[in-house]
């Protein structure tokens, strides 16, 4: 079976009507910036931030200009010009260094960085996803629906971040079987290019389901196109997808996925801007707080009573995994810190 590709289609179409609003509007008008993680079109975590860009240009008035990686290298210059936006969003914890240092040298511009942990400043929001809550859940999932006790997850690369999704899967598993088997694979251990090959992906899924393996979790980005594909032409094999809901890409073999509200934070972070109550400072969101989540598709919704039944056990272990990975921060979930403040204050997306 071959995924079908609608939402490719209404997402350049978007993109195009958003980019005709930025260069009709008025000057005047205040600017905004975006830097995504790929390509727009990969289905999941970049086509997310890109929805919502599109939510705040539905109520809001101003100009956006968007970026792709290619693109991130003419950033200096035009920020060093005389039209600077009020505002850039860099989406991808690979961006960290260079926006710390954009705002360095910029500081009269605010920066909202997304899965970018620990360079707040008065001028950058750094907003940090953990997704070990929902990766759990996902865990739990897979091991509850395996037949064969053998269970998978494809990730784009290798990163602090998605081994935080690699930790919660595996630890979600096991507390629901100990003795269950997973597998692990990544698309480009060492490169970001992970994230745009399905063809790579896809066969590293056709061999896990030829040894066994009848759930993989994947997280890769436009990559796990070829997990869909895999799944698709194979008898008795399932997937779990990430960052928003995949089930229209597969509703036969898609049980459930792990989402990541990205469109909400770009979107708010847009709102404060524009109306003056945007703070710099970091941000630490999850489970708890509809951050991160499960959605199961409704084909499988027998599932539902299974990852509402082992939600809260979920936030409880993401929050203790929080304490081990960054005991040196003093975060948890739900709090921010601004520069100069010592006092946690209560965080939603």
């Amino acid at each position: 079976m071959k995924p079908s590709f609608p939402l490719i289609s209404l997402t350049i179409v978007l993109a195009l009507l958003l980019a005709a609003a930025g260069c009709t509007g008025s000057s005047s008008l205040p600017s905004v910036y975006i830097l995504y993680g790929s390509d727009i079109g990969d289905l999941s975590y970049t086509d997310t931030a890109h929805q919502g860009l599109l939510a705040a240009h539905d109520t809001l008035s101003f100009t956006a200009r968007e970026f792709t990686p290619r693109d991130c290298d003419t950033l200096p210059g035009l920020l060093a010009g005389t039209e600077k936006p009020g505002l850039v969003i860099t989406v991808g914890y690979q961006y960290a260094n260079l926006t710390r240092q954009l705002a360095q040298d910029h500081p009269d511009i605010r920066f909202l960085a997304v899965d970018q942990a620990g360079i707040g400043s008065d001028n950058v929001r750094a907003y940090e996803f953990v997704s070990y809550g929902d990766s759990y859940l996902a865990g739990v999932l897979a091991a509850s629906a395996t037949r064969t006790g053998r269970v998978g997850i494809i990730l784009g690369t290798q990163s602090d971040l998605l081994d935080t999704f690699l930790r919660g899967y595996t630890d979600g598993a096991r507390a629901v079987n100990a003795s269950v088997v997973v597998d692990h694979a990544y698309v480009r251990q060492h490169s970001t290019d992970g994230f745009t090959d399905p063809g790579e992906a896809g066969r590293i899924a056709e061999r896990m389901y030829g040894t066994g393996t009848d759930v993989i979790f994947t997280c890769a980005g436009y990559s796990s196109m070829g997990v869909f594909d895999a799944a698709g032409n194979a008898t008795g094999r399932y997937i779990i997808g990430t960052d928003t809901d995949q089930s229209p890409l597969g509703p036969d073999v898609v049980l459930a996925s792990a989402i990541k509200r990205v469109d909400r934070v770009v979107s708010t972070g847009i709102a404060e801007h524009l109306n003056g109550t945007f703070t710099g400072g970091d941000q630490v969101a999850g489970l708890e707080d509809g951050a991160t989540g499960i959605v199961v598709n409704p084909r499988f919704a027998v599932y539902n009573e299974t990852v509402s039944a082992w939600e809260v056990r979920a936030q409880d272990a993401e929050e203790a995994y929080l304490r081990r990975s960054v005991p040196e921060s003093g975060f948890s979930l739900n709090q921010s810190v601004r520069p100069g403040d010592d006092t946690p204050a209560s965080m939603t997306p």
